[in-house]
């Protein structure tokens, strides 16, 4: 459950020790006027032990965002800019993007968790970083980088100039082999712009930190559940072209992936096979009924057959030398995890992918 600005405060009063050698005192929850518009949350005085006290405005953020901690820090600054007063901002966790953010801008922070940094030169500073967060429900959306979710960051991707609406947006996921709803787009786009990773406004939608948004990407995709769920067999093959004849022939998806696919793209050598299907059950029915010319071989198969339906690896299919393959965003994340020859592949992908448009 999200705590309210009384609840973030008194459970900051209730927990002094946690922030030694900072003393927090004398509180005034009566709400200071800034200006015609605007209050401050409370004001106190906060010491260093058998040190300078200074009175102090706290400035409190249920969800520190980043997007909301930058909002909040400017806005706090021009109302305070030639005040003696300092401005702390109070949240239940403070992230390390958030943290940066407040660096940069100049402003003192503290959370429920035991964190801080408290700057006033030449009489406060005062760091600590570690503790973990005990309030998660104060975290941006969870998994938006895996699954269906992460389809709306691949799109930015893919498309950097941007789109006019989120409307648009799903539109063209669903144009490459995808199946979302608008109404996800939508809580997928809030949270990408509260970790500040695009920007939006009533006419664009656009990223603005390609190289974030990519390695979040990645980060989703090392922890996906579907990704480590799926299902590996072998098989050994004579002649690859006839067996994807075939393929198509009685209706059997697949597409090339991992080094497979980098070969097929110019980008490495292998002699292995590896390709996605939807059901190793079109397999084996075909099996059954000598459509194709396969055996299974589970030590020595050259061909490797991973069945998954993840929406990410069927996003965006391409066609190369008549064979359908991975995008190279899926590659890319495939090659990242293939240690240790698959991230100098990856390096190569990144540069075709943050290079799109």
């Amino acid at each position: 459950m999200r705590l309210t600005e009384k609840q973030i405060i008194k459970e900051l009063f209730n927990s002094k020790e946690r922030y030694k050698p900072l003393i927090l005192k004398d509180l005034y929850q009566d709400p200071l006027i800034l200006n015609t518009d605007t209050r401050a949350d409370a004001v106190a005085k906060i010491c260093i032990e058998n040190g300078p006290c200074l009175e102090t405005v706290l400035e409190i953020v249920p969800v520190a965002t980043p997007n909301n901690i930058l909002n909040k820090s400017k806005l706090m600054k021009s109302l305070l800019n030639n005040s003696e007063q300092l401005l702390l901002i109070v949240a239940p966790y403070i992230s390390g993007k958030a943290a940066k953010i407040l660096e940069n801008e100049g402003i003192s922070w503290i959370d429920l968790c035991g964190n801080m940094r408290v700057s006033v030169p030449g009489k406060i500073y005062i760091e600590k970083s570690g503790n973990k967060n005990k309030f998660p429900d104060t975290s941006p959306i969870k998994k938006i980088f895996e699954g269906t979710s992460s389809l709306v960051s691949r799109a930015l991707l893919l498309k950097p100039e941007g789109f006019k609406s989120q409307y648009e947006l799903a539109d063209f996921i669903n144009s490459l082999n995808a199946n979302i709803t608008k109404g996800t787009v939508s809580r997928i786009l809030k949270s990408l712009e509260d970790d500040i990773l695009i920007r939006k406004d009533k006419s664009l939608i656009q990223v603005i930190d390609s190289e974030k948004l990519l390695d979040r990407l990645l980060e989703g995709y090392i922890k996906s559940s579907e990704r480590k769920m799926r299902k590996i067999y072998k098989y050994t093959c004579e002649n690859p072209q006839k067996t994807f004849r075939d393929f198509f022939q009685y209706n059997i998806e697949y597409l090339a992936c991992g080094f497979y696919a980098a070969k097929i793209k110019g980008l490495a050598f292998t002699d292995e096979i590896s390709i996605f299907v939807k059901t190793i059950d079109d397999i084996r029915n075909a099996l059954r009924r000598n459509w194709i010319d396969i055996e299974p071989n589970s030590e020595f198969g050259n061909l490797t057959i991973i069945e998954t339906q993840e929406s990410g690896v069927w996003f965006n299919t391409i066609i190369k030398l008549e064979n359908p393959i991975v995008d190279d965003i899926e590659l890319y994340l495939e090659m990242m995890n293939d240690i240790p020859r698959g991230p100098k592949v990856a390096d190569k992908l990144r540069e075709l992918i943050l290079k799109y448009g």
